[in-house]
């Protein structure tokens, strides 16, 4: 359970798809980039996307290889996180750099022979870590360990000479006002959200004046990396992606990993990120080599524990009216109290 975008998951719901025209089309698209045919089979949909993805073998007749695509439904808008075409260059604008991301091999726009936004990437073959405390050992922990110190990499990059794939960079007010959009509306179920506005008001209150702007991902925990024996081997998923304060990724993974943030049966789900918010903390400071204020990664933890509150009332609301159906969200919700509590713990750390 993380806090994938609501807005991704309503514009980008999932159609029917005939297995032979995607074939069809992967050929075209493919043997229009390397001038002789491919043969595409064995067209798989990809688990945990609320778009369409799916897995493919190309033959081109020397080499077989598989590969990914992502595309859009025809009746959805190519827009936020549905413009699969950005991601495509945002996932090529960090080639060579010390963030593994999957190789981007074809991506175009709706006029291209494909028929519709897509992109073509290599598939990364690797495993996910185990969720469960019992089936984690310490080669997961220091697996998990890599993950850090591989988005301490990314920020490090500089996106302001890439504000085409990136965007130009955002104030963490956008972020407020996204949410606030999100919570201000009367289908919410206000009586689940605790001290939701003061919580609001002291972040607003204590944020940072001068934050690291660069690379953010946005949805950047474990689930999203695809591991090799010896670390991260591609970052994915990079729907909601964008410049900005990028202390928001850690603040959002240890409120994630904090056993406190929840109701008592509701703590079990810390154990799926190994290690401990402090643990994380420490080897991020160690990979970023450079001074991190220890009262700005509690704001962005405490944030953290705020976009998820908001997030989680969403979907709880979209579960009761029938929109997008998922009971889980009626049972974490029960949890916004804690997670607005523990956020505001964490929060008078800093201001008192």
């Amino acid at each position: 359970m993380t806090a994938s975008d609501p807005e991704r998951e309503q514009q980008v719901a999932p159609a029917a798809v005939s297995g032979v025209e995607l074939s069809e089309r992967l050929s075209a698209v493919l043997a229009q980039q390397s001038g002789s045919d491919v043969n595409v089979t064995q067209v798989c949909p990809l688990p945990g996307h609320a778009g369409m993805g799916f897995s493919f073998l190309a033959d081109d007749g020397r080499a077989e290889r598989k590969l990914v695509v992502r595309t859009i439904p025809a009746n959805v808008p190519a827009t936020g996180p549905a413009d699969v075409v950005r991601q495509a260059r945002i996932m090529q604008s960090l080639a060579g750099s010390r963030v593994p991301v999957p190789e981007i091999l074809a991506f175009g726009d709706g006029s291209s022979v494909f028929g519709r936004p897509y992109f073509i990437s290599e598939f990364v073959e690797g495993t996910a870590l185990p969720a469960a405390r019992a089936n984690q050992t310490a080669v997961h922990a220091r697996l998990a360990r890599s993950g850090i110190e591989v988005m301490a990499q990314l920020h490090k990059v500089d996106c302001a000479d890439m504000a085409d794939a990136w965007g130009a960079p955002q104030a963490l007010t956008n972020e407020f006002a996204r949410l606030h959009k999100l919570f201000d509306r009367p289908t919410i179920d206000a009586g689940r959200s605790g001290r939701m506005t003061l919580l609001r008001e002291r972040l607003l209150s204590a944020a940072p004046a001068d934050f690291n702007s660069g690379c953010v991902h946005g949805d950047m925990h474990f689930g999203n990396m695809i591991f090799g024996p010896d670390g991260v081997r591609a970052v994915i998923d990079w729907e909601i992606a964008f410049c900005g304060s990028t202390l928001l990724d850690l603040g959002m993974l240890t409120f994630y990993a904090d056993p406190e943030a929840g109701l008592p049966e509701h703590r079990y789900r810390a154990e799926r990120w190994i290690i401990s918010p402090g643990e994380m903390i420490d080897t991020y400071r160690a990979a970023w080599q450079t001074h991190l204020p220890a009262a700005s990664i509690a704001w962005h933890r405490a944030f953290g524990g705020y976009r998820f509150a908001v997030i989680t009332l969403f979907n709880e609301m979209l579960h009761r009216r029938g929109k997008k159906p998922d009971p889980m969200w009626t049972d974490v919700s029960r949890s916004v109290p804690t997670m607005v509590e523990r956020s505001l713990e964490v929060l008078s750390e800093l201001i008192g």
